[in-house]
């Protein structure tokens, strides 16, 4: 085996409530009823998301086949805690059994207290813009902890705290749909690291064991031409490291949501030609994970690394085979060099909804046709994914044949949901042409 990794490293995939879950009323159905969503009103079931909530053993079972060792979920805030200081118990004990369920198959749980939702009654007080938001989330935060803490092994305070401030208070894309101000955002950011900080504290006076950490955004943001490569830094700093700096030590590990590169421009994110991209509009860059780990270590050397997410938008499953090689390789080479990087969460076992492009990027290893009533087709890469987990780790041999299988669809078109622009989803795709540049890590 010449990419083995360590014994206790952990395997493991992810979802989000507000992605998956049926039978909610929440911002983001009252954002796609208003037609600010893409790819949704035309969908099959699209309410119905995954229906995790009725009928979550599909996907645990589909997680158990896959042979992971965690399964990351969240829970949704707005079902907990339906009004203002009042806790749904039949809800928490819903939470319970997908919880129990799990456990039984021998699967540990990494819980996310906040995942892109918020109640109504919450978003319609300012949300995380008001002072009172801390004390909101205090109430939830402390009634989870009392309802799940013998089931739950690693808990997320906040999953990708900056950009979804900064797309909920400043541009308007995520609900209410309200374009703001720099100042209401840098207000949420404030106020959410006060809650996890609040919550850090009181957790380990009550569970001194216990894991507490974030699900951290960071894309590696760089730029062609001096202008662009200044911008990228400036970028870097203010969505990567400012927030960090809110919470100081008060984590247990360290979680990187990483995706790809972020190709920085004054009108925003660019697309070259020349690169390859996921479906929803990232630069496929291993690299950049390498770069990222090693610039978090420098800075916490002794707080364990998990990756949180990691995935990429690929209808065809063309790229996603190769892209789990390579990543994995980065991730290999950091462990090999002293990083403590301790587990890796894929984003996402079934193709879901994906927040303002709606159900247009397919980021699962189980593809879902939603209009054969949300049958489930595990793609290839989930059974490459499934003998990585096996093994704990993948030959240089089979590292190669997923990036000359790539290779082979050179020319090809394949979807692509995102604008000219690359700020927006679609409602139906446009088709992309495969280029094949050498992203192989190195």
């Amino acid at each position: 085996m010449d990419y083995k990794f360590p014994k206790d490293f952990f395997f493991g995939v992810s979802n989000a409530a507000a992605q998956v879950e049926d039978g909610l009323s929440d911002p983001w159905l009252k954002l796609a009823e208003q037609d600010k969503v893409s790819c949704f009103k035309d969908v099959a079931h699209a309410k119905d998301r995954l229906r995790f909530w009725t009928n979550p053993n599909i996907e645990i079972e589909l997680a158990q086949e896959l042979g992971v060792d965690v399964f990351r979920m969240s829970f949704e805030w707005s079902r907990l805690v339906p009004e203002k200081n009042t806790w749904d118990q039949e809800s928490a004990l819903r939470y319970r059994d997908i919880l129990l369920s799990l456990k039984s198959k021998g699967i540990k749980v990494m819980a996310t207290l906040f995942h892109h939702s918020v109640p109504t009654w919450f978003q319609d007080a300012g949300g995380w813009s008001k002072r009172e938001s801390v004390d909101d989330f205090s109430f939830y935060s402390k009634k989870a902890l009392d309802a799940f803490s013998d089931l739950v092994d690693w808990w997320i305070t906040l999953n990708e705290p900056v950009p979804w401030s900064y797309l909920t208070y400043k541009e308007g894309i995520f609900p209410p749909g309200i374009k703001g101000s720099i100042r209401s955002h840098n207000q949420s950011l404030k106020n959410m690291a006060k809650a996890h900080n609040s919550f850090y504290a009181f957790a380990h006076q009550s569970h001194p064991s216990i894991k507490i950490g974030l699900a951290h955004h960071m894309g590696w943001h760089r730029g062609r031409g001096i202008f662009n490569k200044l911008l990228a830094i400036v970028t870097d700093y203010l969505t990567h490291w400012s927030f960090i700096k809110l919470i100081g030590k008060n984590m247990d590990f360290f979680g990187i949501n990483y995706y790809g590169a972020e190709w920085m421009t004054l009108k925003g994110p660019a697309q070259y030609p020349d690169l390859e991209y996921s479906d929803a509009g990232r630069a496929v860059s291993p690299l950049g994970l390498e770069v990222q780990l090693k610039r978090i270590h420098k800075r916490y050397p002794d707080t364990p690394i998990i990756i949180s997410e990691n995935g990429v938008g690929d209808d065809e499953d063309w790229v996603r085979p190769t892209y789990i090689h390579e990543h994995l390789a980065a991730i290999y080479k950091c462990i090999n060099q002293g990083i403590q990087v301790i587990g890796y969460i894929h984003w996402t076992l079934s193709d879901n909804f994906e927040w303002s492009d709606g159900y247009g990027p397919k980021f699962g290893l189980v593809k879902v046709e939603r209009e054969k009533n949300l049958k489930r087709t595990p793609r290839e890469s989930f059974e490459i994914y499934k003998e990585i987990c096996k093994q704990k780790g993948f030959t240089f041999e089979a590292r190669n044949q997923a990036w000359e299988k790539y290779k082979s669809k050179k020319g090809l078109k394949r979807n692509y949901w995102r604008s000219d622009d690359n700020r927006s989803g679609l409602n139906s795709p446009k088709k992309r042409i495969m280029g094949i540049n050498d992203w192989r890590h190195k």
